[in-house]
């Protein structure tokens, strides 16, 4: 890497490896085993991640892990492991802008695209991360976030989820038209108050497949040969 380059792990990238590391400590980080890790080829791995581990200390010439990764792990000394980074990597004169609103963040942009003459897609690689250093929060793990809207959810796929609310849907149309029903039923006792009343209770099998439309079909037939017929 040229002496002026700096670290553009992408965040994803970052949580991920943090994760696994929270889990356990390898005793060893090759470019192999980050490609099982982030699911990218293991030349991506050497050329993009591996240099840049061992940039900001998490391990050595060699791979391993040194006593910062250990630290790097809890959410109580992570603050200090991205300070410790941004005080050995980045230069005194980009560490005195102070990150305050847009206006800062644009001065931060400029510094980057003229320290390092890259073009604006690594520039903007490289804002991101130290910006994920300067922030110093472990609690911003927007890994976790993006996987929370694909795992299960409390213990239902989305599909099956889904599947559940149609089905809770029918349940209260069928509900509804029952109500409806009876309803009607009701008003005709009411206008014909001298008839002999006569009760019928019918059971109606339904499938669990069956569509609101069906559903709805069932109940207009009864009402037309049932309680019309009674009228």
């Amino acid at each position: 890497m040229p002496n002026n380059s700096f670290p553009m792990l992408s965040a994803n990238n970052w949580w991920a490896l943090r994760q696994k590391f929270i889990q356990a400590i390898p005793s060893s980080v090759t470019a192999s085993s980050v490609s099982v890790i982030l699911n990218m080829k293991e030349l991506s791995a050497s050329t993009n991640i591996i240099p840049y581990l061992k940039q900001v200390g998490i391990i050595d010439a060699d791979g391993k892990p040194t006593d910062r990764a250990k630290l790097w792990r809890d959410d109580h000394d992570y603050p200090s492991v991205c300070k410790s980074i941004i005080e050995e990597v980045y230069p005194q004169d980009l560490r005195d802008i102070v990150i305050e609103n847009e206006s800062d963040k644009e001065t931060v942009k400029r510094w980057f695209a003229k320290a390092t003459g890259a073009g604006t897609s690594s520039v903007g690689k490289l804002v991101a991360f130290y910006f994920l250093l300067v922030e110093a929060d472990p609690q911003k793990n927007s890994l976790a976030v993006k996987k929370s809207t694909t795992t299960k959810t409390n213990g239902k796929t989305p599909t099956n989820s889904k599947k559940a609310s149609e089905k809770s849907n029918q349940k209260k149309q069928l509900d509804n038209s029952v109500e409806k029903q009876e309803v009607a039923v009701e008003e005709k006792r009411s206008a014909y108050p001298n008839q002999p009343s006569m009760n019928i209770n019918l059971q109606i099998h339904i499938s669990s497949e069956a569509s609101v439309e069906q559903i709805d079909k069932i109940f207009e037939s009864m009402a037309k040969h049932i309680y019309n017929h009674r009228s």
